[in-house]
């Protein structure tokens, strides 16, 4: 009992590169994604959706989230709290769920492409289109089961982060 308690409680004080680089990419194919079905559409909502994303990683990711955040200065499991470590100063960590909330802005980034790509299905109804929307959906899955299962199983913040289903009385 204790050695499998004792392995529910690792965390990684800074993550390792793999882990990183493997989030990065899918995060990379899903943007990759949203700016194709945007660009599909019209070409500036291609550039209006890369502005919105740039907006929302840049400013609104590390202005709530990652100067509260004990990867603040360190590799966290997508390598931005080095980069916010940068930009921003550190904040109090005992303010980390504080800013929570703005994090209803970073969901269009996902949630934008899968309508859109639904959109053209129903212009189009083809195969294309429906292979892209299974695509786009198994690539959000992926992406959200990576994040649960490597990333914030590992995680430093998990017991206090509202976003993680791991701080809950679930984990034995």
């Amino acid at each position: 009992m204790e050695e499998k308690k004792s392995k529910l409680e690792v965390c990684f004080s800074e993550y390792p590169r793999s882990i990183i680089l493997g989030r990065l990419f899918l995060l990379i194919l899903i943007f990759s994604s949203g700016i194709f079905v945007f660009y599909q559409l019209k070409i500036e909502l291609s550039y209006l959706y890369i502005f919105y994303s740039l907006l929302s990683i840049s400013l609104i990711l590390p202005l709530s989230r990652c100067v509260h955040c004990t990867y603040h200065g360190k590799y966290c499991n997508i390598g931005w709290g080095k980069v916010a470590g940068f930009l921003f100063p550190r904040k109090e960590e005992d303010n980390f769920t504080s800013g929570y909330d703005y994090m209803l802005f970073i969901y269009p980034i996902w949630f934008l492409p899968l309508l859109a790509s639904l959109l053209q299905l129903s212009r189009f109804r083809n195969l294309f289109w429906l292979a892209f929307s299974c695509i786009y959906i198994i690539l959000l899955l992926i992406e959200k089961v990576y994040l649960k299962n490597l990333c914030c199983k590992f995680c430093s913040q998990k017991k206090t982060c509202p976003g993680v289903p791991l701080n809950s009385k679930k984990i034995r």
